[in-house]
């Protein structure tokens, strides 16, 4: 069973890493452009710094970077961890939830028809 979830875990790693050499390529061929990967459009159309998008791109690779060094620094060898602990998941959700919420206020101030945050009533 072991050698199983081991192999299971190999062939997901390779399929995410050929997922992700696919991006690259096509990023390097500009099929996806990165003008504005921390961008957001503000009131006036033009582009503006978004904190959401930014911390969720950090989080991701700082936990990405530490999960492959616990993968590579395991005493017994290379080997995929039993547990990834849940201060790690957590941080992980917190971050993926505030672009959540950040794409949707963004979307529900640009269906009410205007690119400002949305006012309350008195």
């Amino acid at each position: 069973m072991e050698t199983l979830t081991l192999v299971i875990g190999w062939m997901l790693a390779i399929v995410i890493g050929l997922f992700a050499l696919i991006v690259l390529y096509r990023v390097y061929k500009d099929d996806i452009p990165m003008k504005f990967l921390l961008c957001e459009s503000s009131a006036s159309g033009a582009p503006m710094a978004s904190m959401a998008r930014f911390q969720f791109l950090i989080f991701t690779f700082v936990i990405a970077l530490s999960l492959f060094l616990v993968i590579v620094g395991n005493k017994d060898g290379v080997q995929f961890p039993k547990d990834i602990p849940n201060g790690i998941l957590a941080l992980l959700g917190i971050s993926g939830g505030s672009y959540a919420v950040g794409k949707g206020i963004q979307a529900s101030t640009e269906k009410n028809g205007n690119k400002e945050a949305p006012k309350q009533r008195p």
